[in-house]
């Protein structure tokens, strides 16, 4: 399998990039282009909800422990695993604060106490007896998306394909799970196939609704996106979203595009 992998990101209009609280990751070592080859790849992106403390702390743990475990694991099991290191990321926040004599202060305890949260969306691609395709294994906790492009058409759309089906309130990963067994209940999966060719993009919520009401309304989002650093691009991907900001077609929050072509 070979790929090119190329991941965009941009803070919420207000923030800076210290403040953003997406993360992404992959598996693999890719080389000074960008590209990868091997016989698996997995990917991930998560969304930090800004509500919670240590947001973008707990999306980076979940994306990284994504890529991390084992093929086929229950997607229950990896925020589990990654819910069970969440204290060593407290207590080195908390040294971090201490080191530059701004310690915790009484009003944030509560939040510490209650955890943090994020959506997840995950991949995983397999190599398979035919060279040029194999099986593609999709999880998701929340709204984070995978559409799956295939010559110009959109062949997968998960765990969302209706813009009208987000909303203000989508599952969460705790990480600080109140009922472990029940976070199984909120994770969704799909399996699939992916052929050379085939461009997936791996995106948090608001680039999710922005495509999937852009393709309801007969545009071609996938486009706009396939071109970002090339010569063909509209705008870089910055310039793409505070236009999009600025005409209201998508919200203001932190957003990323994790963006893999298959060759």
């Amino acid at each position: 399998m070979q790929a090119t992998i190329t991941t965009f990101s941009v803070p919420k209009a207000g923030s800076s990039q210290a403040e953003y609280e997406d993360a992404s990751s992959i598996s693999a070592v890719l080389n000074a282009q960008d590209s990868f080859s091997g016989p698996h790849l997995t990917a991930a992106v998560a969304d930090g909800a800004s509500e919670a403390m240590l947001a973008g702390r707990w999306a980076h743990q979940l994306v990284t422990g994504f890529t991390r475990a084992p093929v086929n694991q229950a997607l229950s099991t990896t925020i589990l695993e990654a819910a069970a290191g969440w204290d060593d990321v407290e207590a080195s926040y908390r040294k971090l604060r201490e080191e530059a004599e701004d310690p915790i202060a009484w009003y944030e305890e509560d939040g510490l106490h209650h955890g943090s949260y994020a959506t997840i969306l995950g991949v995983q691609l397999l190599d398979s007896a035919i060279e040029t395709e194999g099986p593609l294994l999709a999880q998701a906790l929340g709204d984070a998306c995978l559409f799956q492009v295939r010559e110009g058409i959109v062949i997968t759309k998960f765990p969302i394909d209706d813009p009208a089906a987000f909303g203000t309130s989508p599952s969460l990963a705790p990480s600080r799970p109140a009922s472990p067994a029940k976070i199984s209940d909120h994770c969704l999966s799909t399996e699939t196939t992916w052929q050379l060719g085939d461009c997936l993009y791996l995106v948090t919520d608001a680039l999710a609704y922005w495509f999937l009401a852009q393709s309801a309304a007969g545009g071609t989002p996938w486009q706009t996106l396939w071109d970002l650093g090339t010569e063909d691009q509209i705008a870089d991907f910055a310039g793409l979203i505070n236009g999009c900001r600025a005409n209201g077609s998508i919200k203001n929050d932190d957003t990323t595009l994790l963006r893999i072509d298959l060759m």
